[in-house]
């Protein structure tokens, strides 16, 4: 079955983890691909994007890129439709993880920050939290601190796994799988007819999602070892890669767009 829908993540795959600029020649050939997906020109099927930055960096690609269906924010927590400028919270997310998540930042913020200076907090987000460091060594200690705190509290349960650069702080049973699941119902597509790339463990429950999935070079190992493909370029020339196998090709769907 041709594949109606692309999924991908931004960092690490559309985009370097460090805090480099962009290869804009690269970018360019896949904003052009990505625009004539959603006019329904090319090979390539359209696509949405799944991630864990918050709201505001996706819509500035959501614009650059053209991309009419919901994303997928802060790993699951958060829908964001261009279409209407709506933000929704996704399955999964309740009031009393949202006050949770809230006591975790503070203890963050008050606890972990001062202790760990080369560690940076991510802002922007509502549901989900990350920490920047440059020195990933230093995550095991912040995570055994944070699920202590939560523990001592009897605060929701959180789940915590790294990236390559980032710290990520998440609701229990709160994930881009999850997410998926429920955009893909709403665009009426079956996991057959959906194909995802992304990077790092935090992709895995994205990867249970689809029917395809493809990984760049530089994915975490634990990763690879689940996909279907791993391209041999890393971040996003492998990305165009990947665009390239014809698991990406397109069905014609014309030009859906989806009600929220």
């Amino acid at each position: 079955m041709a594949v109606k829908w692309i999924i991908t993540d931004i960092d690490g795959c559309l985009s370097p983890e460090e805090s480099i600029p962009w290869d804009l020649d690269l970018f360019g050939r896949f904003a052009r691909i990505c625009r004539d997906a959603a006019e329904g020109r090319g090979a390539v099927a359209p696509m949405t994007l799944c991630t864990g930055r918050p709201q505001p960096y996706v819509e500035v690609l959501a614009k650059i890129l053209d991309i009419r269906a919901p994303m997928i924010c802060e790993n699951g927590a958060v829908f964001y439709s261009l279409r209407d400028n709506r933000s929704v919270y996704g399955p999964g997310v309740t009031p009393e993880k949202i006050q949770g998540m809230r006591a975790v930042r503070m203890f963050v913020e008050s606890a972990i920050l001062p202790k760990h200076q080369e560690a940076v907090y991510q802002f922007g987000k509502e549901a989900q939290m990350s920490v920047y460091s440059e020195n990933p060594a230093i995550f095991p200690a912040i995570q055994c601190a944070i699920e202590g705190f939560v523990r001592e509290n009897s605060l929701p349960a959180v789940e915590i796994s790294p990236s390559h650069y980032y710290l990520n702080i998440s609701m229990t049973g709160v994930n881009k799988g999850g997410a998926l699941r429920q955009l893909m119902q709403e665009l009426g597509v079956s996991r057959d007819e959906t194909a995802g790339i992304g990077d790092t463990e935090g992709d895995l429950p994205l990867r249970d999602a689809v029917g395809f999935f493809a990984c760049p070079a530089n994915a975490k190992s634990a990763l690879k070892a689940h996909a279907d493909y791993v391209s041999p370029y890393p971040n996003i020339a492998g990305v165009l890669d990947i665009l390239e196998k014809p698991e990406f090709q397109r069905t014609p769907v014309g030009r859906r767009t989806m009600a929220r």
